[in-house]
This record gives structure tokens, C-alpha cells and sequence, in this order.
């Protein structure tokens, strides 16, 4: 149990004692803590009452560490069009998009925005598909992966995705692109960028979005996201010696502590396979069997390895090729502001220059270290959000997650997959760069 390993940071001792834990979990679920039981869990942790522990602040974060992974790595928000025809959908690249695989990634991301969880376990009487697929058949108890996730709507609305293209630059309101501008600026994008960002046309109903991953250790951007999907474990709970093949390596037996890669991946497998508990017993099953079965035989994304270049995956180290970000094809970018993964950078043309580093000039121009979010007016000029002059929230870029470093390519310090490092862009050559890139 977790609680019993947190310790003070003077003498190590534990911070709780067996008889306050017990007191702390009186009549809490065993298998699932729902929101009103995590707030009676913290009222117990701080009351000063007998038999509680009454932790101060600093006590209580203790806790907090050794219970939780902690959320230091934020991602920009992700744009909707192109998904359905992606190889790839999430930054690092963790999930396939083939077959059932998008049912998976949003029943995934929904538990990871507070989906409704009713899990319990209980004693099977008949094999269960979500038993077997979590490869819990051998199992005294199995868990029921029943939740607020509705399985059918959100294969609804991945079938309305299909039809989204990514927006045009509205030269009506944004103002008129520069052709002569644009045309040099292409040629740019063709030695710079596009070895990475094909060019795709938003008009090809057949298109296919493949991402490319580059390694951390090569684009040298913030490392905090890659590295929590490797390295930030849990309790696997049930899960506990099931097996779970891993796409290039085989197969792994999930220990105790493991990888949260394995227990989000076994916990989606077990959601998509069970039925939805709030409708008639031969319906249920009826929409769950259409529904996987239109998933396998609609969805057009071929089954492939990932492509660029990255780490590969071991026997040892299954899920090194996590430790990457995704580049993909840029139609539309000119409407995803902030940019980077982290949304470390207001504008394009700030993405074009270079981070400051204790050894440039004072006089030189970087990517600013310090900017406000929340603003609605848009820069038709750097392309971005307007952050000069806007009294918002400052986003500074100073902590681990939040580092607007690397995937500096125009300013001359990146490599590309090549190997071979290209001159910095002049600030002509930038600005032709960024009127070719309204018109993706």
C-alpha cells in the first residue's frame, strides 16, 4: 500500500502509522475511489481528531508524491481535423491508429479526463470478453470495466471526424498572402521542414497523415512528457501477472508496480469490450458487436511500424521508442497556436528562432522566455496569438515541461534526419517561410 511508504524527510520514519491508514480508509472502495471518497480520504489525512494523523502541509505533499505521478508536463491542445486519417495521433506516438485502435485511444483519453470508473471485481461465471482481451481468464476475481464511457457515441463522433479538413487561411479577414513571398518560402520549406512535414492536400479524401518521430536526445525539445510515458508506474492492481504484448517487442507479464503504458492499455482494452451497463441486456451487446466490428472493417489506416527516427524498442527497454515527438504534416498550422508540444512558443516566427543561451548576445533575436496566454486576437503577421500588450496569464518557460528549447531548425542548431545542420534562416527567409506556411 502506498500510503504506508511515504516517510518524513528528516528522520525517514513513516509518516503514518497501520492504525491511522486503516482509520484514513474506513469505508472506502477497495477498487475504485470516487470523488466524494478521495475528499473524505483528505479531510481524514488532516484531521486532528483521534485516532487521524493530522498532517501538516508539508506532510500531506509526502503523501501526495508517493500516491500520485506528478503532473509537470503539459501539452498544447490537440486540433481535430486529420486525426481519422493519422497513423499516429498522440505526441509520442504510444498507440496505433489502425483497426480498433481509435475506440481505444478515446475510450483512453476519457478516462484520463474523469470518465466515471465503476469498476469493482466479482467472481466470474461465464468467460467475459473484456477477460479475455485483459488476459484476466485465469483470474479468481475479474474486474466489470463498467463506466460513463459510451462506447458508441464516441464511434460516432470519430465517423464525423473522417469529414474534417483542416481550415484555409482566410485571406478575406487575415489579410492577402504574398505569392512571391510564399513561392520562395516554399522552396525553403522543401530543405528545411518538409523532410519531416510532408505536404499533404486537405482535398484528398484518401489522404494519409504519417508521423514522424525524432528522438528527444536529436530535436532537443522540453523531455518531460516523453519521459513520464516511459518511466511514470502505478499499481497494476488485477492486472497483476497478465500478459500484454507489446507491438515490436513480444510479450511482457505486467508486475505489481508497472508501467502506466501497460495498465492504460490493458484498462482500455477491458473498457471497449464491455458492454454499456445503462441499456437492455440484447441491445448492449448488439451496439458493442456493430461497433467493433465497423471499427475493424471501416478504418483504412494500415498496419506499420512507426516511421523517423527514433529509439527502437528492446526486450529490456520495450517502450524506448516512446522517448520521441511526433511531426507531422503542418495543413492548417497556421490555426494551432502555441507551438511546440508544450505550447512553449507564441508564434511561427518565434518557432523559426533560436532559444538563448548564456552564451549569445544580448543583441540577438530569441524565442521569448516569457509571454501571456489567453488572448483571442490573432497575429496575422508572426502568426499567432497576439501575448504584447495583453494583460493575461504569463507563461514562463523556465520549468522542466514547460522549456521552449529545440526543433530549432530555422535558427541553425538542429540537425536534420540527415545529419547535416543547415545555415540560420535570415529574417527575409523567415518571413518568406511563414507566407508559405499560411497557404498549408
Amino acid at each position: 500500500m502506498k500510503l504506508a511508504t511515504a516517510t518524513g524527510t528528516v528522520n525517514g520514519r513513516p509518516i503514518l502509522s497501520d492504525a491511522e491508514i486503516k482509520n484514513v480508509l474506513d469505508g472506502i472502495g477497495e477498487n475504485i475511489i470516487t470523488d466524494k471518497q478521495f475528499s473524505k480520504v483528505l479531510e481524514r489525512l488532516i484531521s486532528t481528531e483521534p485516532g487521524y494523523p493530522g498532517l501538516t502541509q508539508r506532510e500531506l505533499l509526502r503523501v501526495r508524491d508517493v500516491v500520485f505521478n506528478e503532473t509537470n508536463a503539459p501539452v498544447s491542445y490537440p486540433f481535430l481535423w486529420d486525426i481519422a486519417q493519422s497513423d499516429y495521433v498522440q505526441w509520442n506516438g504510444i498507440a496505433h491508429n489502425y483497426g480498433p485502435g481509435p475506440l481505444g485511444r478515446n475510450a483512453g483519453e476519457v478516462i484520463g479526463v474523469f470518465g466515471t470508473l465503476d469498476w469493482t471485481s466479482y467472481k466470474p461465471k461465464l468467460p467475459s470478453l473484456s477477460a479475455f482481451l485483459t488476459n484476466e481468464k485465469n483470474k479468481n476475481e475479474v474486474i466489470n470495466f463498467k463506466s460513463s464511457i459510451d462506447i458508441t457515441n464516441l464511434h460516432r463522433l470519430e465517423s464525423h471526424l473522417k469529414t474534417l479538413k483542416s481550415p484555409e487561411w482566410p485571406q478575406e479577414i487575415l489579410g492577402e498572402i504574398d505569392q512571391e513571398k510564399a513561392t520562395r518560402g516554399q522552396l525553403i520549406y522543401a530543405r528545411y521542414c518538409q523532410s519531416c512535414h510532408e505536404v499533404v492536400d486537405r482535398n484528398n479524401w484518401d489522404r494519409l497523415i504519417v508521423a514522424d518521430m525524432s528522438s528527444i536526445d536529436l530535436i532537443k525539445t522540453d523531455e518531460a512528457m516523453a519521459e513520464n510515458g516511459v518511466q511514470y508506474s502505478g499499481k497494476s492492481g488485477n492486472f497483476k501477472h497478465t500478459v500484454q504484448s507489446v507491438d515490436s517487442t513480444g510479450k511482457v507479464i505486467i508486475e505489481e508496480n508497472a508501467p502506466v503504458a501497460q495498465i492504460l492499455t490493458s484498462a482500455t482494452k477491458g473498457v471497449i469490450a464491455t458492454p454499456d451497463p445503462d441499456k437492455m441486456f440484447i441491445r448492449r451487446w448488439l451496439d458493442l458487436l456493430y461497433i467493433l466490428v465497423m471499427s475493424l472493417t471501416e478504418n483504412d489506416i494500415p498496419n506499420t511500424i512507426k516511421n523517423g527516427n527514433y529509439k527502437p524498442d528492446t526486450m529490456s527497454n520495450p517502450y524506448d521508442s516512446l522517448l520521441a515527438y511526433k511531426g507531422r504534416s503542418l495543413n492548417g498550422i497556421w490555426a494551432t497556436a502555441p507551438y511546440l508540444h508544450n505550447g512553449s512558443v507564441p508564434t511561427l516566427y518565434d518557432l523559426l528562432l533560436p532559444k538563448k543561451q548564456p552564451d549569445d548576445p544580448e543583441s540577438g533575436e530569441y524565442r521569448p522566455d516569457r509571454f501571456m496566454v489567453g488572448s483571442r486576437a490573432f497575429d496575422p503577421v508572426k502568426v499567432g496569438f497576439r501575448s504584447e500588450g495583453y494583460n493575461g496569464t504569463p507563461f514562463t518557460t523556465s520549468r522542466r515541461g514547460d522549456k521552449n528549447t529545440g526543433h530549432e531548425y530555422g535558427a541553425g542548431r538542429t540537425p536534420q534526419k540527415n545529419g547535416e545542420t543547415l545555415r540560420a534562416l535570415t529574417e527575409s527567409q523567415r518571413w518568406d517561410l511563414i507566407e508559405y506556411l499560411k497557404t498549408l
